[in-house]
């Protein structure tokens, strides 16, 4: 019981010394036996955790916040922060807004957090030394009264023309102020390369080969040497406390076992709670539970119309008889066979409609069309005479030939088409069989 109570003093070490209000392990002790008192202090820890999980930093801005927000909204964004990052206990979205209770569940989601977004190597990043931080360099402006500067707000009783001019005078202070800012910063690189240079082959780190801007500095300045010091043992301390957390921590996780079966212990069965929070009032919420009645009221009243309409629709899909169903596949077949038929005939009199022509081959020789009959008069010509193949013919046949590979695919398709709609209709009957003719086949 020594080792979890110096574990968990350790604990509070470590979130106390990375910017955590003041922490007792008096207060993990409370919570493990859900005592009220302690509850309002793990909501503050809980917000300073889940600032410095988003911005790495707890500074002056989460002490306002803090101070600034109600007691209520603290819990109610601490709440969907969990949420969002993948915490959905319905026991902790269930705890009061007013952190009167509920201290048990606050440990166990401190718990899950730690682990989830592992703060203690976030912490042991933060801890770099101060010889790297240049921040150090403006310490002593940090210690001068800062000259107050005039308010420029623009007053309510200034004339439109007056509010103009007095924008135009802003405005060109601005552009005068990033002027300075421009040349101030090529005068900081400037120097910064003149300390380099001058302090080259002079390094305190292993990956620079010169001195620092910080640490001539320092050189200059003596006196702030003890600071440094004093924060470079801060650092060691943080990071000495954490290596030990490393060693230790298995003895904090299976005491958080121990809180868990406590609490599924004390926990009754049958309790029903939302799974989830919702930032939502009580007067949106039974609204929709009104809605969402009447919906089940219009569903259920319409059923009964529905089904009629489902009813109908299937009386008016089987409305085709038998009788219509041979007609139409007779219209079909006849449409089918009367087509072949036309594309038989099509072919045989284009060769008997159409006179073929004959030309000579000789340049001088006028193109002449020969009777019907004159495909025996090139036997007749003896084999001295220079009448040749005549082109025309070759090209007439493979103009036939494309005709008739065109005519094939069209009644290809349409016997297709034909047959795709026969089955769509056959399926609509009951018991029909659907035979293709002898001509489709």
């Amino acid at each position: 019981m020594a080792q979890v109570r110096e574990t968990i003093e350790l604990l509070t070490h470590i979130l106390n010394e990375n910017g955590c209000s003041k922490l007792k392990a008096e207060i993990f002790r409370l919570a493990k036996f859900d005592k009220d008192e302690a509850a309002l202090v793990l909501w503050k820890m809980l917000f300073e955790l889940l600032y410095y999980s988003k911005y790495g930093v707890i500074d002056e801005v989460t002490i306002r916040a803090f101070s600034e927000l109600t007691t209520e909204e603290l819990v109610v964004y601490v709440k969907q922060e969990f949420q969002n990052l993948g915490f959905l206990s319905k026991e902790f979205s269930h705890l009061p807004n007013d952190a009167s209770s509920g201290s048990r569940e606050l440990l166990l989601a401190f718990a899950w957090l730690l682990c989830k977004q592992n703060l203690v190597d976030k912490f042991m990043d933060n801890c770099s030394s101060p010889i790297e931080d240049s921040s150090l360099l403006n310490e002593l402006e940090r210690n001068k009264p800062a000259s107050e500067g005039r308010s420029l707000a623009l007053s309510t009783s200034l004339s439109p023309v007056q509010k103009v001019q007095q924008l135009q005078l802003l405005n060109g202070k601005l552009r005068n102020s990033l002027r300075r800012l421009y040349s101030l910063q090529r005068e900081k690189a400037k120097l910064q390369h003149r300390v380099n240079e001058c302090t080259q082959g002079a390094s305190l780190t292993p990956d620079m080969p010169h001195l620092s801007s910080l640490e001539v500095h320092l050189l200059r300045h003596p006196q702030l040497m003890s600071k440094i010091m004093t924060l470079l043992e801060k650092d060691n301390v943080r990071l000495r406390h954490m290596q030990e957390w490393r060693d230790q921590e298995q003895v904090f996780w299976k005491w958080m076992e121990s809180v868990l079966e406590l609490k599924v212990k004390e926990s009754p069965r049958n309790e029903e709670t939302p799974m989830m929070y919702y930032n939502i009032g009580p007067d949106p919420v039974s609204r929709m539970n009104e809605a969402k009645r009447k919906l089940e009221e219009a569903i259920l009243r319409y059923e009964a119309i529905i089904e009629q309409i489902e009813e109908m629709w299937e009386t008016k899909r089987s409305e085709v008889s038998a009788e219509e169903l041979d007609g139409l596949l007779d219209l079909l077949n006849m449409e089918l066979s009367l087509q072949r038929s036309n594309l038989a005939m099509g072919s045989s009199d284009f060769f008997m409609l159409r006179d073929p022509t004959f030309v000579l081959n000789k340049k001088d020789k006028k193109k002449t069309n020969l009777p019907k009959h004159s495909e025996r008069l090139p036997t007749a010509l003896g084999p001295g005479d220079d009448m040749g193949m005549p082109a025309e013919i070759s090209t007439e046949i493979a103009a036939l030939e494309s005709q008739m590979r065109l005519l094939e695919t069209e009644v290809a398709r349409k016997s297709q088409r034909y047959t795709f709609d026969l089955e769509r209709l056959s399926v609509r009957v009951p018991g029909a069989l659907l035979v293709q003719p002898a001509s489709c086949v």
